[in-house]
């Protein structure tokens, strides 16, 4: 196939048309078509649409019902035709279903409406699609991240006579099979890139040899306008230098004949702001002291809501709400007093360190994007002190309903664009003119949310072809011209970010731009405390009960297993883990786990791999959090923004997610959740010296008394040292150097240090050389969680919810001082009626809830 034919038919997809149904006004229907649909696997890639269209009016068995939306491996699977893919090796006997062609068909009344436009909107095919109603075609589509509009009112039957839509898949494995690369793409660019899909060839988020969709994954429905309605509402804000003024700018994009339209702001308690009526497609809206929207880390996310009716005399013809999120956020690029580049946003006048985690797709067995796992797992996002996620270029596109949930819970959104791993053929015409239409639906349909951080041109783009060796241009105007210029007209005044990591003499550099951690591969110069980490990495398993879920016990733990290596270069850990991860790619990125005890099970292994990536994790994000690396002058803070690769799994799997796929957090995940403490207290040590630190990253100012304790595993204290402490917002200091402490025996002592309710505890060697004493829990209920006690020092106290995966607590896997109590809540259940609390060196406690 030619690059130039690469892109078929274009239909001219839509700006942000709103998917509410109580967003329409009187005059505008919606009807979703979400029933009486089939799907039949195609014996031809040239099927006859006249057969379809007869055969599927009396569907025999190889037409199968589909609940829409939905993709055809979703309706196989319902229908029994294929085993699950999540468990054991099944993903591999699925991988026919994209190298076939698929039709969907359904039969629908046409509406009651004549007269004017009536819209079909196709929000969700995958990919190579074409369209016919009533036998004849009405578009052909080939892009996953486009939503398609085509006005049909005239291909319709008359009204309240019956259609038949059929959408034909072809098979995209074919397709990139036969691309010919042009001449300057050859070996510079892979064939996939010329087809706008995420075809998920390899293992890299959980299936293996991967997971290649198709179908029909978001609403089809079909949109009756009055004479006049809303294409499109942008709501900007300006705030005044002293934040006690602010405009709404509010523009308007409308189709049909032009109506006025009234508005009313309501505040965030639903209190009557502003009101008024507007002929003009511009308008603006003053609001005097206005409630702001902050990460939820630094304030309340405060939402006003916009309501637009677009009128006809008294008539609503069409209408709009929209929530506002008045904010500003400014772009630090270079230190005020030092002109040091930095990499840092300030809201609202204050700088704000962003913490969290790269969001993965739920689940890559569909692109039907499932809103109440999204909200399980943002819950998971606030449980751990997280005030950003990054939408990562992999992800499965979002309905709007997800961005409203960030704005409402006050989480930050970096928004990576759908390109990633490789550059990209912008030099094709066709193949650019497709994408440009894709991104500037992305750029409108998002630009409203307040949630909305900044946007980034995709992921390791850049950085691969650095590590490629490679010097060629191809794709460079995509990422440097046309995405800005896009971004420069649509969203003028939200920050764009060329790549990610991008920034410096390589992409991937620690003292400009963002940086991913790839420390497990290289030695990395001045990566201990780079500007901001969008990547940190260390693998782990997901807990033993959820591995139970899609391995055996055999595959868990082969018998006459040993976790020992015997040669360089293996992978210490069974074949079936290394299957259900990324090989051995996996392995090497895992943690120290030379330090701990030699595994003599699958419990014991998941263990020492899930500290010795917690460990990793708390260290790299404290350190970086101090601002500066170990021994470096304090005062000089230079990072501003630490996220973890990656927040979860798409799959049941082995990687490097803080919260697997069945939403149980992993043992990383609470080591992360302590080192994201608003108010960090931490240890530094170097060759010489341990000191301790305070990071204040809350937004109020924080006081009171620094004391360090020296301490043997029995409770006895041995040394004693405390200070006063006082640190503005965005403040890190170091405060104590603990020289005066002396020799300090590293097998049967720890260090404590505490501050105004918050705590760190420090061992100084590796858990298999402490000598550890023999602990009894005392465990009591105390409201919705539970009290732990121990009389000597608890090594890695753990609470286990019994029978039951995806239990989440306040804290988990965390160290316990003699003669201290713990109350621990428990934030999720997950149907558990018991729990198991156990420590490294002490008997179990169980206890009722």
């Amino acid at each position: 196939m030619n690059a130039k034919r690469l892109v078929l038919r274009l239909v001219v997809s839509y700006a942000a048309v709103a998917a509410l149904p109580q967003i329409y006004g009187a005059a505008r229907s919606r009807q979703v078509l979400a029933d009486g649909w089939y799907i039949k696997q195609l014996e031809s890639d040239k099927p006859d649409i006249a057969v379809l269209t007869r055969d599927s009016a009396t569907p025999d068995k190889t037409w199968l019902k589909a609940r829409m939306p939905a993709q055809v491996q979703d309706v196989l699977l319902e229908h029994g035709l294929i085993p699950d893919p999540l468990i054991s090796e099944n993903a591999a006997k699925c991988a026919w279903i994209t190298e076939k062609d698929w039709a969907y068909v359904t039969r629908f009344r046409s509406p009651a409406k004549t007269g004017g436009p009536i819209f079909l909107h196709l929000d969700g095919l995958d990919t190579l699609a074409a369209v016919h109603l009533n036998g004849a075609q009405i578009g052909a589509f080939n892009n996953e991240y486009r939503r398609y509009r085509i006005d049909v009112h005239r291909q319709l039957a008359p009204p309240g006579s019956e259609n038949v839509l059929i959408v034909v898949f072809s098979s995209p494995v074919r397709f990139v099979n036969q691309v010919q690369l042009a001449p300057a793409h050859e070996g510079q660019l892979p064939k996939s890139t010329y087809l706008r899909k995420n075809m998920e060839v390899d293992p890299y988020t959980g299936a293996r040899p991967g997971w290649i969709k198709v179908g029909i994954f978001d609403n089809v429905w079909l949109d009756s306008p009055g004479p006049g309605w809303i294409e499109d509402a942008w709501v900007r804000t300006e705030l005044a230098p002293n934040f006690k003024n602010a405009t709404l700018r509010v523009q308007l994009e409308t189709g049909g004949a032009a109506y006025p339209v009234d508005w009313s702001l309501l505040g965030p308690s639903g209190e009557d702001v502003s009101r008024g009526t507007s002929k003009n497609s511009e308008f603006n809206i003053e609001v005097a002291d206005p409630l702001l929207w902050w990460p939820r880390t630094h304030g309340k996310p405060n939402l006003y809501s916009l309501q637009i009716n677009l009128k006809d005399g008294n008539e609503s013809l069409d209408s709009r709400r929209i929530a506002v999120g008045i904010r500003e956020i400014t772009p630090i690029m270079a230190d005020p007093a030092t002109g040091e580049k930095r990499f840092r946003f300030n809201v609202n006048g204050r700088a704000v360190y962003f913490q969290g985690a790269d969001w993965a797709p739920l689940q890559m067995m569909t692109n039907c994007f499932n809103m109440e796992r999204a909200k399980r797992l943002l819950d998971r996002v606030e449980q751990a002190r997280m005030n950003i996620i990054r939408f990562w270029y992999g992800s499965v596109m979002a309905p709007d309903e997800f961005y409203e949930e960030c704005d409402r819970r006050g989480i930050a959104v970096a928004y990576d664009f759908r390109f990633g791993g490789t550059m990209q053929p912008a030099d094709n015409p066709e193949w650019i003119a497709n994408v440009r239409l894709e991104l500037e639906d992305q750029v409108k349909r998002l630009r409203n949310h307040p949630s909305l951080l900044f946007w980034i041109g995709g992921n390791e783009n850049h950085m691969f072809v650095d590590w490629a060796g490679k010097k060629f241009t191809i794709g460079l105007e995509l990422f440097h011209e046309i995405i800005p210029g896009i971004v420069a007209r649509l969203d003028p005044s939200r920050y764009y970010h060329e790549n990610s990591p991008y920034g410096g003499p390589l992409a991937n550099w620690p003292l400009e731009g963002d940086y991913h951690d790839y420390t497990t591969l290289h030695f990395e110069p001045e990566a201990s405390v780079p500007l901001w980490s969008m990547e940190i990495i260390r693998v782990s398993p997901p807990s033993l009960a959820s591995m139970r879920k899609f391995l055996s016990d055999e595959e868990i733990w082969p018998k006459g297993w040993s976790a020992q290596i015997h040669k360089p270069g293996e992978a210490g850990w069974p074949p079936a883990w290394n299957y259900h991860s990324t090989g051995m790619a996996s392995w090497e990125r895992i943690g120290e786990i030379e330090k701990l005890p030699d595994p003599e099970g699958p419990a014991d292994l998941i263990r020492n791999l899930g500290l010795a990536a917690g460990e990793y994790l708390r260290d790299r994000i404290e350190r970086q959090r101090r601002g500066v690396p170990d021994g470096a002058p304090d005062g000089n803070r230079r990072n501003w923004g630490n996220l973890v690769w990656r927040l979860n799994d798409p799959w049941p799997m082995i990687y490097s997610a803080l919260v697997d796929y069945y939403f149980e957090p992993k043992i990383s995940y609470y080591f992360t959740r302590r080192a994201y403490d608003p108010v960090l207290v931490s240890f530094e040590r170097t060759a010489d010296s341990i000191h301790v630190w305070i990071v204040n990253d809350s937004p109020e100012t924080v006081g009171g008394t620094l004391a360090v304790k020296r301490v043997d595993f029995n409770g006895k204290i041995l040394d004693h040292m405390e200070t006063y402490a006082h640190l503005g917002p965005a403040q890190s200091k170091r405060l104590l150097d603990l020289t005066g402490f002396g020799p300090i025996n590293l097998r049967t002592e720890f260090l404590q240090a505490t501050f105004e309710g918050h705590e760190s505890t420090m061992l100084l060697i590796g858990e298999r050389n402490l000598h550890l004493p023999s602990p009894k829990l005392t465990v009591r209920k105390v409201g919705d969680g539970i009290e732990i006690r121990s009389d000597t020092f608890a090594r890695q106290v753990t609470l286990e919810m019994e029978g039951v995966v995806g239990a989440a607590f306040e804290d988990n896997y965390f160290d316990l001082a003699p003669q201290h109590a713990r109350t621990i809540a428990i934030t999720d259940r997950a149907g558990g009626k018991a729990l198991t609390i156990r420590a490294v060196n002490a008997d179990p406690v169980r206890i009722e809830l």
